[in-house]
């Protein structure tokens, strides 16, 4: 039996991590090979475990990236290893961000149904925190992921906010710039987002208040399956409800492209933190599926 939410939306761990994989992965293909190599842009994979980095911010956590470690065989055939050394030799301090293991992901089934967990997901989850810990990580900041159907959004916008999609003709779109802006990142670091609207299956919006842009996001669909992604919102455009905005576009345009499951990911709620994200997906009718480990490496950036 397939996982559910305590609402009973069912949905596929694995497909969800093939998914997220491929969204970091188009980001770090689509980047411009002069930034790449001035900035050390770079991806490898080892097995399943696929590394993204930028030396250029060796401290960014989900700019060097580690997925995939939890795969059956990811610590076992030595790939997690493999995969932190590399990011070392980057001089970046790397991130990984697991999947749990089948009976965390099947867990909402568990509690909603009485059924027991869905095995054969991610039964390297363990090994991959034993590997971690040997190879000098430690417990990081979890992060939560949010499933949804793509039943019609009933959940009011505000009317002074305008979502505009973008179709990748206009080189000067703000997309790459108010992401970077955002995310409190170097301005170079828009090079990186503005191809995006541009490649296939890609969906890019920005959210306009009084005619100005304020706020952005995107959403690759893939196949079935969709991902909530890069949404940031400007000074001027906070509390102003342009990400819930943004959250109701995607949603049904997802829908509208044949989606079945949608997903989206923020950090797991503590204490002291803000959590204006959270609250506006589960606004937007998304609940939550299950928690996403991280791991830092404890030794900071040699660069």
């Amino acid at each position: 039996m397939a996982p559910a939410t305590n609402g009973g939306t069912e949905f596929d761990p694995a497909a969800l991590a093939r998914t997220e994989a491929r969204f970091w992965r188009e980001i770090w293909d689509a980047a411009p090979a002069a930034v790449a190599v001035a900035k050390g842009a770079r991806r490898a994979e080892f097995g399943p475990v696929q590394a993204t980095v930028i030396a250029a911010l060796p401290e960014v956590r989900m700019l060097n990236l580690i997925l995939g470690a939890a795969g059956a065989d990811a610590a076992a055939e030595g790939f997690v290893e493999e995969a932190v050394e590399w990011v070392r030799d980057q001089d970046v301090r790397g991130f990984a961000l697991l999947e749990p293991g089948p009976a965390d992901a099947g867990r909402a089934a568990a509690e909603t149904t009485g059924a027991p967990p869905a095995q054969g997901a991610f039964t390297g989850a363990r090994a991959a925190e034993a590997a971690l810990t040997r190879a000098g990580y430690e417990k990081g900041y979890d992060w939560m992921r949010f499933v949804r159907d793509p039943h019609p959004p009933h959940f009011k916008v505000a009317e002074d906010v305008e979502v505009v999609e973008l179709d990748g003709s206009d080189e000067d779109a703000p997309f790459g710039s108010i992401a970077t802006l955002g995310f409190g990142l170097p301005a170079w670091v828009a090079s990186l987002f503005a191809p995006l609207p541009a490649l296939p299956d890609w969906r890019c919006y920005v959210a306009l208040l009084d005619g100005e842009p304020q706020a952005c996001a995107a959403m690759l669909l893939d196949g079935e399956v969709a991902e909530l992604g890069i949404a940031a919102t400007l000074e001027g455009g906070r509390r102003r409800g342009c990400q819930l905005s943004l959250l109701r576009r995607r949603i049904e345009d997802a829908a509208a492209a044949g989606v079945h499951t949608l997903f989206v990911e923020t950090g797991a709620r503590v204490p002291g933190r803000p959590s204006t994200s959270y609250a506006n997906i589960l606004r937007a009718g998304f609940e939550e599926a299950y928690l996403c480990p991280g791991w830092i490496d404890a030794r900071p950036a040699a660069g």
